[in-house]
């Protein structure tokens, strides 16, 4: 199966660093929890669209967003630059933003 995001690696750094340290397991679990739970879960619909004007930025194209709620689901669909390898990284880990490399911006 193509795996054009390295999310294969990113998996593989995971798993290799929670097998190496069953503490961090539980630290990144209880972060993950705290995050759905807490400030973040209502910021859910502000963040895509944050994302999506930051990808109509890079593409310098007008930026537009599309959500669909269906049977309890949100799907998010914008206009601009298409996910990249590191968008995926950043999404596939807590506070691990791709704006900070590129701009030296928090969050």
């Amino acid at each position: 199966m193509e795996d054009p995001y390295g999310t294969a690696a990113i998996r593989a750094r995971v798993l290799a660093a929670w097998s190496a340290s069953p503490a961090r397991f539980r630290e990144d679990a209880n972060a993950e929890e705290d995050h759905a739970r807490g400030g973040y879960r209502d910021r859910v619909v502000v963040e895509l669209a944050q994302n999506a004007a930051d990808a109509a930025l890079r593409a310098g194209v007008p930026g537009r967003i599309r959500f669909i709620l269906r049977d309890g689901v949100l799907t998010a669909a914008n206009t601009g630059a298409p996910l990249d390898a590191a968008g995926v990284e950043a999404l596939s880990t807590l506070r691990a933003s791709a704006k900070r490399e590129e701009t030296g911006a928090a969050g």
